[in-house]
């Protein structure tokens, strides 16, 4: 990456608009308002693919900024093989990074709860030992 937001310490949309608007956001959040965020991340002409499926089953996207933006909207359930190899190869040259937070076991029902109501901002990486 050449920049990374802070979304709990800055709009992430202003900063990308900024500078430019993003040409493409890959929405994995279960979080309508996530997917909001990316949506006003967008250039003109931009790209955002839902792969995360909220349960609210709902996206608020405004119409008017889609159709004269010439926004694309696209939804992606699978990936295959040589996707997942891409990912692994950018992960290991170091220019991915992945957000988790580690939780014990026994609270995982906790963690089922923060993920319901939108409270999780990165991975639960659950430790069984």
């Amino acid at each position: 990456a050449d920049i990374t937001i802070n979304a709990a310490k800055e709009n992430p949309a202003e900063v990308l608009q900024k500078l430019g608007g993003a040409d493409s956001v890959v929405s994995t959040a279960v979080s309508p308002k996530s997917n909001e965020q990316g949506f006003a991340c967008l250039k003109r002409g931009g790209t955002i693919v839902f792969v995360g499926l909220p349960k609210e089953n709902i996206a608020h996207i405004p119409i008017f900024q889609t159709v004269l933006g010439g926004i694309h909207i696209v939804g992606s359930i699978v990936g295959n093989r040589v996707d997942l190899a891409e990912v692994f190869e950018l992960h290991a040259a170091g220019k991915t990074k992945v957000w988790y937070e580690k939780r014990k076991l026994e609270d995982i029902n906790q963690c089922f709860e923060e993920i319901e109501q939108g409270k999780v901002v990165a991975r639960l990486v659950l430790d069984m030992r």
